[in-house]
């Protein structure tokens, strides 16, 4: 949203304030940035035909992530990572701003983003529909689908995906900051009770947005109070004692 420290800023001069802003706002939206994928092959080091992949850690926290491009445009990057992977609609991020500048004004937009009651009347649009629920942070446990919510952050109104919820964690998709996890508690200090579904058709079922949320801390930690309290087995000859009677 506008003011969000870190964001690419889109400066746009007086003269815009004509009846062409619009106009020029859609022109001087440039297309997503994507992010560079590099590969080393291995057959010189080690004589074997081997080509591996490598991404960089970028790529790594913004994937399956539609990444924000302008200060203002969380709120069109959000909708469009939910859309991509949670329904196959894909719509770049540049294209969203555009068709959803009919139910505002780009002198609004610079300012305070697109909000909710915009969203709802593009995804009605293309088939879909859009709904607004307050709910307490409990019912963020029971989430069926991502959702979106608006985060305040410092002072500044910032959209995100609630992919999941569990053990007092929020597994969140940021358009600005990747993915990342967040404790239950520091979320609910900046959240304002609302979230945002998109409902009509069926959520995929293979969506990303609903794999791999997990914390990996809260795992390795489990593993190692499991292992760590287990008894030492006696062990003789690499045999176990207690196997033997």
């Amino acid at each position: 949203m506008s003011g969000f420290e870190g964001f690419p800023a889109l400066r746009f001069a007086a003269a815009l304030a004509s009846g062409a802003l619009c106009a020029a706002l859609c022109t001087a939206l440039c297309a997503a940035n994507s992010y560079a994928q590099a590969s080393v092959d291995t057959s010189r080091l080690a004589g074997v035909p081997l080509t591996k992949t490598v991404r960089s850690m970028k790529d790594i926290r913004y994937n399956h992530i539609v990444n924000q491009q302008f200060d203002y445009s969380c709120g069109a990057a959000a909708l469009a990572t939910l859309l991509r992977y949670g329904y196959g609609i894909d719509i770049p991020e540049t294209e969203l701003i555009r068709r959803m500048m009919v139910f505002s004004t780009p002198e609004v937009v610079i300012k305070n983003g697109f909000s909710m009651l915009d969203m709802k009347k593009f995804v009605e649009t293309i088939g879909l529909r859009g709904r607004g629920f307050r709910v307490n942070a409990e019912a963020l446990q029971h989430l069926q689908i991502p959702v979106m919510v608006l985060m305040n952050i410092d002072g500044y109104e910032h959209f995100v995906i609630v992919k999941h919820v569990q053990d007092g964690r929020v597994f969140i998709a940021d358009p600005a900051l990747g993915n990342r996890i967040v404790l239950e508690e520091d979320f609910a200090r900046t959240w304002n009770g609302l979230v945002f579904a998109v409902l009509g058709k069926p959520f995929r079922e293979d969506s990303p947005l609903l794999q791999d949320n997990e914390s990996l801390a809260l795992k390795l930690r489990a593993n190692a109070l499991a292992t760590g309290t287990a008894a030492t087995p006696f062990v003789e000859y690499g045999l176990i004692k207690a196997d033997l009677f």
